[in-house]
């Protein structure tokens, strides 16, 4: 289906110059030489994208009317992308119009190359837009509690999986997530939590790579006074405290065998003992945990417990990667940016259309944590209300990938070991943790592609 646009414009040769570009790319196009008319064509029709001027009565110069036209559209719909056309030298006020939500701004007279591909990244983002909001309503049907997080999971990859999480969810049933670094694990175990029958009852998170072998019992079961050389007083340990409520343990592949061993007996029996006590107290909890790594592999090289596997993996849930998501792009970079406008009190801040274009294309190997980051630095690093390309620091990555898509999976792997062992100068354990995999399978791929690596 053409993308439609509605262009208000009262000078006749600026739009018949428009209709003429706006065909030859494939545009449908719809028009009014002022705004009540822009209004009333809005009103009746669905549109892809607005491109208004901001003055239509002769010798005014003040912006005015099209600051009011942009401000009817939006109360119209939301999610309609806006694009205002100044004339050179007017940057002002289309700088304000940004400031009252226009996504853009086009100066005349225009670059048509410039034009069209404003257009096109504001027509993606407003449909992305739409999806998120119309599957958002979609899913406040199915929640009984209006207050569980929305997730952003509007792209075809996504929506399996949240279906999958709204059926799980009200059960007690423990669930594994699996996913590359950064792909959400944790956000999707709270929305578990928050949609469970649980979500008066605490939500507890450990880090199993976070504690020193020696400290982990006491972290998860408390320890009594005495119990050895610092335990100075009674502790609780994060099962009692999950008591009636969710237990989620991140990095679960990075469990000791030891620890592996008392997980199990405590989610087979629902009992704990505080290490230095005798006292058997029971614990109501459900269990989340999350990994990267490939817990099959694991369970095949002695590394992992199979028995422990099945009780954690009642329901697996993968998270796919953000490059196989891509329709989400748009709806999460407009989230983070208004998270980070907020916080870093910057609400004139827009990205700018070659910007806009950069963050659709590059391939996100950090997944949504990078994109996250990347908007994060892009708001603290820019000065004006536009943030451009040379504010996010993707170029190089960007040009990487252009790479990448002429190489075989071998070369990918090979390129991807590299770049992980130079990254942690050479240390083969700290490597195998980034690229998700274990100290002995990095060995092994190390030794297939002959690269050389210190220990």
């Amino acid at each position: 289906m053409h993308p439609r646009v509605l262009v208000a414009d009262d000078q006749p040769d600026v739009v018949e110059a428009l209709r003429l570009l706006l065909d030859s790319a494939g545009f449908g196009l719809e028009t009014a030489s002022g705004p009540a008319e822009a209004l009333a064509r809005a009103r009746v029709g669905e549109f892809d994208a607005a491109l208004i001027d901001l003055n239509y009565t002769r010798d005014t110069t003040s912006g005015r009317e099209g600051l009011d036209l942009l401000a009817q559209l939006r109360d119209l719909d939301a999610t309609l992308p806006v694009v205002v056309m100044t004339a050179w030298g007017s940057v002002e006020g289309a700088v304000q119009a940004m400031r009252r939500g226009a996504r853009d701004y086009i100066e005349k007279p225009w670059d048509n190359t410039r034009l069209l591909a404003t257009l096109e990244t504001q027509i993606e983002f407003g449909r992305a837009l739409r999806r998120s909001q119309k599957l958002e309503t979609e899913n406040r049907r199915l929640r009984r509690d209006d207050g569980v997080p929305p997730l952003i999971a509007g792209s075809p990859a996504m929506r399996p999986v949240l279906r999958m999480m709204e059926r799980v969810a009200p059960s007690d049933a423990n669930v594994l997530l699996t996913g590359e670094h950064g792909t959400g694990k944790e956000v999707a175990a709270r929305w578990l939590h928050a949609a469970s029958q649980r979500q008066d009852a605490p939500l507890v998170t450990v880090n199993m790579g976070g504690f020193a072998e020696g400290v982990f019992e006491s972290e998860l079961f408390g320890h009594v006074k005495g119990a050895f050389t610092d335990a100075r007083t009674d502790r609780i340990g994060c099962f009692e405290l999950a008591h009636r409520g969710t237990l989620f343990l991140d990095e679960i592949a990075n469990a000791s065998l030891k620890i592996q061993a008392n997980l199990l007996r405590v989610l087979e029996t629902g009992e704990i003992r505080r290490v230095g006590s005798s006292v058997v107290r029971r614990c109501d909890v459900r269990v989340l945990s999350a990994t990267n790594a490939d817990l099959d592999e694991a369970v095949a090289e002695g590394r992992f417990r199979e028995d422990l596997l099945y009780r954690l993996n009642t329901v697996e849930i993968d998270l796919p990667p953000l490059r196989d998501r891509e329709e989400d792009i748009p709806v999460l970079v407009s989230h983070f940016l208004r998270r980070y406008s907020a916080r870093y009190r910057r609400p004139d801040v827009a990205f700018s259309a070659e910007a806009s274009r950069t963050l659709l294309r590059h391939p996100w190997p950090g997944n949504v944590r990078e994109l996250l980051q990347t908007v994060e630095r892009a708001v603290v690093l820019s000065r004006g209300p536009e943030i451009g390309v040379e504010h996010l620091g993707l170029r190089r990555a960007s040009t990487a990938q252009r790479a990448l898509e002429e190489m075989t999976l071998g070369e990918v792997e090979r390129l991807l070991i590299e770049r992980a062992l130079e990254r942690c100068r050479g240390n083969v354990s700290r490597a195998a943790d980034k690229l998700g995999l274990s100290r002995s399978a990095l060995y092994r791929r190390i030794e297939r592609h002959r690269i050389g690596a210190g220990s």
